[in-house]
């Protein structure tokens, strides 16, 4: 009797290597080529004569903000999310630590602070424009522009009416400036309480 045919083993395929999963190195290109771009600075300063330290040290804060930016665009989820607004916070300080420090006004603490809220939103709309999430695109711009808002209001009132920055404006200014404030103060206010009774309970 004549045997049929054996039936047949199923083989295991191997993956190609063209399939297997690499780590990104977008990552490592980046470090290096940051810390080349650093590299450079430094031996730039050493010939033309320019203090690095004294006067290019907020770099050392931004680069990195940078870094963590690039890597965010990588990355998804809550990861991805924080590494987006750490790294606008963090690029955002240094670029404020870079203005202070070439111009030695540092009594502009007093409202850049706002600028900080404002990075925030910078951060929540750059992972929501890479993520394609319109939630943190909106809540980005409106972080942004009340960061903006009080930056800007600060800035007349601090350096226009008090004058910290040794620029004063007249009476009639002040006056005007003051009033400008309190209006736009009034309205967020009367947005806030009609947008609350808008929203179903």
């Amino acid at each position: 009797m004549a045997e049929g045919p054996s039936p047949s083993v199923p083989t295991v395929q191997e993956p190609a290597t063209s399939q297997v999963s690499r780590p990104p190195r977008r990552q490592s290109t980046v470090l290096g080529g940051l810390l080349i771009l650093i590299g450079a600075v430094l031996l730039a300063g050493q010939f033309v004569r320019v203090d690095v330290g004294h006067y290019g040290w907020p770099f050392f804060v931004i680069a990195p903000g940078v870094l963590l930016l690039i890597i965010a665009l990588t990355s998804r989820g809550v990861v991805g999310e924080g590494l987006a607004i750490a790294g606008s916070i963090i690029t955002v300080t240094g670029l404020i630590l870079l203005y202070q420090n070439a111009t030695g006004h540092f009594e502009s603490w007093a409202y850049g602070w706002a600028l900080i809220p404002a990075s925030v939103g910078v951060g929540m709309q750059i992972y929501g424009w890479v993520a394609h999430r319109p939630a943190n695109l909106r809540v980005g711009t409106r972080l942004l522009g009340a960061g903006l808002v009080i930056f800007f209001l600060g800035a007349l009132f601090f350096e226009g009416v008090i004058g910290i920055g040794g620029y004063h404006l007249d009476r009639a200014a002040g006056v005007v400036v003051g009033a400008l404030i309190i209006v736009v103060g009034a309205l967020l206010l009367i947005l806030n309480l009609t947008s609350g009774r808008r929203d179903p309970r």
